[in-house]
Parts: structure tokens; sequence; C-alpha cells
């Protein structure tokens, strides 16, 4: 990050999206307890505050370009979620959207949720399980949630076809990806995705910096 003000360059970057300035003050809230937090828990490899936004916050800040819904969602689930982001962006953009956290390290998800009362981000609720055992450990989250982000966590088919039995009808799936991300991938990503009974939907590119690799985001949809 080259900004001399990282806390000015996120709220500009959270404009852009649509966050008001109180989502982009708690999600600055929230780099720094994720700074904080890594100390004794392994959450980030950044160091620095401008690290953590560029890395974490700025990256997580292009989800309502892939929502692209004039209503928030109705429940959302970030999958691996690992230091809290993109879910922490969900939960901030969307404080009347409750928000479900999932890691299969408890120690984690512990040290996450320490963060996000930190950050005053509350509509969210910590779950510590594997998410292919998620379904037979919460039965009430079958077909519940609208939107699922999956930052991180693994190529497009398996992470699609774990995610299928969670979305709601109208519900998108979010991967982030490199812009350059494997064909091979993609085409498998699809493949999974038409078998699981969704569909494809527009890419959304962005950077984070100029000098920084370009970025998509893919996303299924289950059709309403």
């Amino acid at each position: 990050m080259t900004s001399p003000d990282p806390a000015a360059r996120l709220a500009v970057e959270a404009a852009r999206y649509g966050y008001p300035p109180e989502a982009a003050a708690r999600l600055l809230a929230m780099a720094q307890a994720v700074l904080e937090e890594s100390a004794s828990v392994n959450l980030t490899a950044a160091k620095t505050l401008e690290a953590a936004l560029e890395i974490l916050v700025l990256d997580a800040l292009p989800i309502p370009a892939a929502w692209a819904s004039p209503r928030p969602p109705r429940a959302a689930l970030d999958l691996g979620t690992g230091n809290g982001f993109p879910g922490a962006a969900v939960a901030a953009r969307w404080p009347a959207c409750p928000t479900t956290f999932v890691d299969r390290r408890a120690k984690k998800v512990h040290a996450v949720g320490r963060c996000l009362a930190r950050a005053g981000i509350r509509n969210v609720a910590i779950v510590a399980a594997d998410g292919r055992e998620l379904i037979p450990q919460q039965p009430a989250f079958a077909r519940r949630f609208d939107l699922v982000t999956v930052r991180a966590v693994g190529d497009l088919a398996p992470t699609t076809k774990e995610v299928a039995p969670l979305l709601a009808p109208g519900g998108r799936v979010v991967h982030w990806k490199s812009a350059d991300v494997d064909p091979v991938e993609v085409a498998a990503g699809d493949a999974t995705a038409r078998s699981v009974g969704l569909v494809r939907r527009a890419d959304v590119p962005f950077r984070v910096a100029p000098e920084r690799p370009a970025r998509i985001l893919v996303v299924y949809e289950r059709p309403a």
C-alpha cells in the first residue's frame, strides 16, 4: 500500500462499493485487531496495518459488486473464514444481514470472534466446524444462505460442490481467484456447478493496487 494515510485510502475505496463511513471504520478496527491477535494466534502474515488493509480488507471490499441486488442478503456465510475476511466485509456492508463465520480451527474462530467484538461488528455467529460436515451438524443451514463467500479455501470444483447445499434459491457463492486462474480449474468448477444446479454469473474483475496482480470474483448462483 503506497498511501501515507491507510485509513483515508480505505474510506475512499470502501465508498466506491457503497460502504458507509462507519462500516469502513469498523473494518479498519477489525484489521488492527487481527494484527494484535496474530501475536498469539496465527491469523495473518501481515506485519503492518498498511499490509493488513491491502491483503485482508481491500481485497474483500468488492463483494457488493458480486451480490448485485438492491436488497441485502437475508443470511450470509463465510466458509473457511481464517482471519475473518472477507466475512467481515459482508457483515460490515450489510449490518442487518446475519453472517455466519465457519472454520474448522476452533482456536482461530475464537480469535476472530474477539476481533469482531473489538471492531463493533455484531451481526456475526461463529461456528467451529469442517465445511463438509456443516449440514449434518447444523441441519437448519441447508439452503439457508443468500450469499456464501470463499477465499483461499480450495479449487472451484470441490468448494462449489461443498457450498451448493447451503445456498437458498437465488443465492450466490463468490470465490476469490487470480485473474489468470487456470482454465482447467475454471472448466471443472463450471461443470461441477452445473451438476449441482448452479449457473455461472459474470465475473467481477478488480485490483487492490496498480502494482498488485489482477483479481476476479467468480460467481455461481442457484436460480430462484
